[in-house]
């Protein structure tokens, strides 16, 4: 996001990860200043299950600098839940698809984010659109009323998705705006 444009980002989802079994926008931004929203790809993906160990990895680091850390696939809780098990991750890792009901179009499909079919987000669709490609990294500003989406990260390719160093150098470059 270069043109200083922001987006309020809410959400509410079914967290497969460690603590409440739903994580809110609302209560992320009554303890931390920023969130770091990683944007895994699929289940599938070999990078985005590389990106979420090691930004578990590197939890505590973000933890110091009141930046919280989670994980959203576009899939169901139970798939969330798998990924916090397999992968042994320490932060929460949110269900965020548009596919479900309510998110269907018109016509009763859903829309995909790629042509490959990769299921497109819901809750953290404009996320989703300011990064190139996924796996990719949101940065929301929580210090305000609202969680205000203040940067978005990806890569031309796959492996371009932004390390857990350049996504807490990003949070705290958009905290000092």
């Amino acid at each position: 996001m270069s043109d200083g444009m922001q987006w309020i980002v809410r959400f509410e989802l079914p967290n497969g990860g460690p603590g409440p079994d739903t994580v809110a926008s609302e209560d992320l931004a009554g303890e931390f200043d920023a969130v770091v929203v990683l944007l895994l790809r699929d289940h599938y993906c070999q990078v985005s299950r590389e990106r979420a160990t090691a930004y578990s990895e590197a939890f505590e680091e973000f933890a110091a600098e009141d930046i919280a850390v989670v994980g959203a696939l576009p899939d169901t809780a139970e798939r969330t839940g798998y990924w916090r098990r397999r992968y042994d991750l320490t932060y929460p890792v949110l269900a965020d698809s548009s596919e479900g009901p309510s998110a269907a179009d018109a016509d009763g499909g859903a829309a995909t984010a790629m042509t490959d079919g990769t299921p497109r987000f819901d809750a953290f669709s404009d996320v989703e659109v300011g990064v190139d490609t996924l796996p990719g990294i949101g940065v929301l500003d929580t210090r305000g009323t609202f969680s205000r989406l203040v940067h978005t990260e990806g890569g031309e390719t796959l492996q371009e998705c932004p390390s857990p160093s350049e996504a807490l150098d990003a949070a705290r470059d958009a905290l000092e705006t």
